[in-house]
Parts: C-alpha cells; structure tokens; sequence
C-alpha cells in the first residue's frame, strides 16, 4: 500500500533545512531532518526528504517544483478542492511538494514534516485517496496519526 501527499506552500515561504528543523523542534515533533529538498526556479527536483525518527532513518520520497511546472498536479488538485467546495486553490505564486509513501516510518515521520510545512509555513495540505485537505486541522489530523503509528 502507498500514500500520496501534497503540500503547497506559497513560494516566498518555501524553507530550507533550517527553518523545517526549527519549526519540527518548536512543536517538538521527535523527528530531526537530515536533509531537505533546494527548491529549483527553473526544474522539478525529484528528491524527497531524510529524516531520523524512532532511532530509524526514513526517506520521503518525493518531488518538489513551483507549480507551473506541475500543471497536470495542480489541475487534478485544483479540480478536486472545486469540486468538493473548498475556496483553497494552488496557484503560480505557490510551491508543491508531492510525498509518495510506502512503509510505516516513512508515514509516520511525513506526518511530522507535513504538519511542519502547514503549520509554520502556511501549507495547504491535500491527500488525494481521501480527498481531503486543510490547513491547521488537517495538520493536526497528520501529527495524530503519527503519533498512533509509533513502534510499528
């Protein structure tokens, strides 16, 4: 089984490894990012995310573009929040970052680090197989699941 994740964040807010750290300690998320994506103005970078969680390196596989770059991504995305009556939308101004999760500790440390760019960096989060999304609750939905995922 696999789960995918978006995030958008508008692109004058996308972090870099430091301030993802910062924001992941100041919640006190039990996560340390080991690495973290650079954002590319001109390409999509197919990197994900390295973190330690659990005593236990997790990759988040991923990729990571300004979302003219991902137009069918935004589309699909964009026509799921429309036809499920929500007024968020991507646009041009904002970055995605896209997580394709296969194992328990990969999903439970992407919680973490998806609740972090929401919440401190003014995501919006979309979860395509439920179809769902949100901002702060949404997040919150994130923290909890991983913290019921802890030891499997």
């Amino acid at each position: 089984m696999s789960v995918d994740i978006y995030v958008a964040i508008p692109a004058a807010r996308w972090p870099d490894i430091a301030a993802v750290q910062r924001c992941v300690t100041s919640h006190a998320y039990p996560l340390h990012i080991k690495r973290f994506p650079v954002l590319d103005r001109e390409r999509v970078v197919n990197d994900g995310v390295t973190a330690t969680i659990d005593g236990k390196d997790a990759y988040l596989e991923g990729a990571l573009a300004r979302a003219p770059a991902l137009p069918n991504d935004v589309r699909m995305i964009n026509d799921r929040l429309a036809a499920s009556q929500v007024a968020d939308r991507i646009g041009s101004d904002h970055v995605l970052m896209s997580f394709h999760l296969r194992a328990p500790v990969e999903m439970r440390a992407a919680g973490y680090v998806i609740a972090a760019l929401i919440v401190c960096f003014d995501g919006l989060g979309f979860e395509p197989q439920g179809n769902t999304s949100g901002h702060a609750a949404f997040a919150e939905s994130f923290v909890a699941g991983s913290d019921a995922l802890k030891g499997l």
